[in-house]
């Protein structure tokens, strides 16, 4: 394997680690934060807006080592009873469709990072902070799965689809 495959899948595999190391502190956060208040010691004010930046972050950054490791949502039925090669041809087109959708993603999010960092635009809640960052996940988890839908697409055509 190259260096750059090796580093994109060192990559995807700490995004997977990270995602899942965050929903498991704002776990225990959420979990603090009940108590505490049931307990009439206070709270935090910030949490739930913090809870939503992190699972927007979480979703956007674990998807590439989700489809990496196939681990996704999937109705294999009518896969199941077909023929090999109707199988892989239809994987294929999957992840074609996949690719194209998330390069049309990617390419937004970026021109919409953009000019939110032109604009200067921020999200005013209970914090208030820029709004590109989040767009920038978008963005970068966006050109991560393009990665992964070519690499999908490159090893059904060793596999002779």
């Amino acid at each position: 394997m190259s260096r750059i495959a090796v580093a994109h899948n060192t990559l995807v595999t700490a995004l997977g680690y990270a995602a899942g190391i965050a929903i498991a502190v704002l776990a225990v956060a959420i979990t603090t934060d009940v108590v505490i208040r049931n307990l009439g010691v206070g709270n935090f004010p910030w949490l739930l807006e913090v809870s939503e930046y992190v699972l927007f972050i979480a979703t956007f950054l674990a998807a590439p080592w989700v489809l990496r490791e196939n681990a996704h949502v999937s109705v294999d039925l009518l896969l199941t009873g077909l023929p090999v090669r109707a199988r892989r041809a239809l994987d294929a087109i999957a992840n074609l469709l996949g690719m194209a959708i998330c390069s049309i993603l990617t390419w937004y999010a970026l021109r919409v990072t953009r000019d939110g960092i032109e604009r200067g635009d921020m999200i005013f809640k209970e914090l208030v902070v820029p709004e590109w960052p989040f767009l920038a996940v978008v963005a970068f988890a966006g050109g991560l799965l393009v990665v992964e839908f070519a690499t999908r697409l490159a090893r059904l055509d060793r596999q002779g689809a």
